[in-house]
């Protein structure tokens, strides 16, 4: 069974970057057929050509960046939420450096046509061609976006901030499409091609539509999901019951996290993520929080009743995966969520050592949970109680902690600093990659 779903996942990632390639090839091609002999011989021609390769190309990997978050099933399961995240912000920068070259290639090839200065030229394209205006907002938008995505930036500002300033690039791209279609001389001249681009934008946004707000609507309202009571578990640390009816049917389990929107004022148009932090029932999911930013300290406010969407569930961070019946599981912070939930997914013959890392006693979430497990059942709790150089995640404190580390499935969540620390260590120590699980959580994501 473990065998078919990991060749499940390998097929659909593969699948996944057969269909990215495949259509980048026919976008590189119709690129290529529009190239005309006056481009190849005129060195304005040259200059016009390559801007046009550049926005086709930053166009088509925009698209490919949304569809990568766009929540599609297969393609989280077989790649997992945090990796298409990722992919998804290593391609934000090249986007962004296509467009820039786009724009400034596409004036000075013109403008040495045209034997006009670089801004007279950029002012003539923008007053004489059709929705100039509008592309060039969007062009605004997805600097205003690049910039928000720098580290140092993000740091500075609030979630809530960054996430509506990235919503806007739906805008952006919108405000775009017109231009492209009614400028592009391969969308002028192609037919076959403008169908196919046209084609591309709409699949993207039915996509978004479809797995990130209508399904999401639809099974939230069958399942009637609202607030039932908000407990607190430490200071700055609070978990939310959700009531629901027949709840088995969204097939979540332990280590599963959902986009969660409240709907309650101030904070319904926000989705954020957040793990299930106990095994769900037909009747109940409990999700825990951190105080972080607005949001998730809005959260503890919650009143009984009010109602809740719920995206997913998502995540890889499943009993399903473990190779064996050793088992590791390594939680920094709030990083314990999912750990908690996931404890009790295993079967009742599998050894589990839990490591529960936080700066502070007072911190620790769920203790009484977690104690009355390792008396239950075969589970050895370790409390890690300090900072990082009282306890850390090297490969001789960890071959002292569990001696057998070698053979276990190691799972991590937690801070990215502190899943790469201990990926270092448990490969040093033989584990295989195929037996290493991390799913990893930043930027007041609450996981």
């Amino acid at each position: 069974m473990k065998t078919r779903y990991r060749a499940r996942e390998v097929l659909g990632a593969e699948v996944g970057l057969f269909l990215a390639s495949l259509g980048l090839g026919i976008v590189v091609g119709f690129a290529v057929s529009d190239a005309s002999y006056l481009d190849a011989h005129s060195f304005s021609g040259i200059i016009i050509l390559i801007s046009r390769f550049a926005g086709i190309l930053g166009t088509y990997l925009v698209l490919i960046s949304l569809l990568l978050i766009a929540r599609i099933p297969w393609l989280e399961r077989s790649i997992g939420f945090d990796s298409l995240v990722a992919y998804h912000r290593k391609l934000g920068p090249l986007v962004l450096s296509l467009i820039l070259i786009h724009v400034l290639l596409v004036t000075i090839g013109y403008s040495i046509a045209d034997s006009k200065s670089f801004f007279s030229e950029l002012i003539y394209l923008i007053l004489n061609y059709a929705w100039m205006k509008q592309a060039l907002a969007a062009l605004f938008i997805f600097i205003v976006i690049g910039f928000t995505s720098m580290n140092r930036i993000r740091r500075l500002i609030k979630y809530e901030l960054w996430w509506n300033i990235h919503i806007a690039s739906y805008i952006g791209i919108a405000l775009a499409f017109m231009h492209q279609i009614l400028n592009g001389s391969l969308f002028l001249f192609n037919d076959v091609a403008k169908i196919f681009w046209i084609s591309l934008h709409i699949f993207t946004a039915l996509a978004m539509l479809i797995w990130r707000f209508l399904l999401p609507i639809l099974r939230s309202l069958r399942h009637q999901l609202r607030v039932d009571r908000v407990e607190i578990e430490t200071p700055g640390i609070v978990s939310i019951y959700i009531k629901g009816r027949s709840l088995m049917r969204m097939h979540a389990a332990g280590g599963n996290f959902f986009e969660w929107r409240f709907l309650s004022r101030g904070i319904w148009n926000q989705a954020h993520p957040y793990s299930l932090s106990a095994p769900p029932t037909d009747s109940e999911l409990r999700i825990t929080v951190k105080e972080l930013g607005d949001h998730s300290r809005a959260l503890g406010k919650l009143k009984s009743g009010t109602r809740v969407i719920a995206e997913g569930p998502y995540g890889i961070l499943l009993a399903k995966r473990a190779v064996g019946k050793e088992i590791l599981l390594i939680g920094g912070g709030v990083g314990i969520t999912p750990l908690r939930a996931l404890l009790e997914e295993f079967p009742e013959d599998a050894k589990i050592d839990l490591i529960y890392r936080t700066l502070k006693k007072d911190e620790l979430a769920f203790k009484s949970e977690l104690d009355a497990l390792d008396i239950k059942q075969q589970i050895s709790i370790h409390y890690l109680v300090g900072t990082p150089e009282e306890f850390p995640m090297t490969p001789k404190e960890l071959k002292k902690l569990i001696p057998n580390i070698s053979q276990c499935d190691v799972f991590v969540c937690g801070p990215p600093a502190l899943a790469a620390i201990v990926r270092h260590s448990v490969e040093s120590l033989g584990v295989p990659s195929s037996k290493f699980h991390i799913e990893s959580f930043s930027f007041s994501s609450g996981r």
